[in-house]
């Protein structure tokens, strides 16, 4: 599935102030995307802010579950921070699905780069009724 939501903050490419990330996917499903974060996004200086990586882990798991065909939104959502990820490195984000039932999904996400891993999350994802 490739819909794009025209103003997502993290991938819309009409939305003038979002990333425009591009995201790719593996043939298990995975969702993966490459970025580099701006210091404009910097919690202590130098350093990520923790709610950028929590939108971005977030984000990386919503694309695994519409590659799956689903549509549905985020109901709990649990990060672990691994070390600080400084601005401006080159890191990559990976989500999937981990268990899937008939209206909840069980996700997982990484944000790793060559220094190792940075966070890690997990989530729930739970289908409308009636979608």
């Amino acid at each position: 599935m490739n819909e794009r939501y025209d103003h997502c903050f993290v991938c819309g490419k009409s939305n003038p102030i979002g990333w425009k990330l591009e995201f790719s996917y593996d043939s298990e499903g995975h969702a993966y995307t490459v970025v580099e974060i701006s210091e404009n996004y910097a919690g202590y200086p130098g350093v990520v802010h923790g709610g950028v990586i929590s939108t971005l882990l977030d984000e990386v798991m919503a694309k695994a579950v519409m590659h799956s065909g689903k549509i549905a939104y985020t109901a709990k959502l649990q990060l672990r921070y691994r070390m600080p990820l400084p601005v401006e490195q080159e890191v990559q984000a990976e989500g999937w699905i981990e268990e899937a039932k008939s209206r909840s999904l069980k996700t997982k996400a990484l944000l790793y780069g060559s220094e190792g891993l940075y966070a890690e999350a997990e989530a729930i994802f739970m289908v409308p009724p009636n979608a």
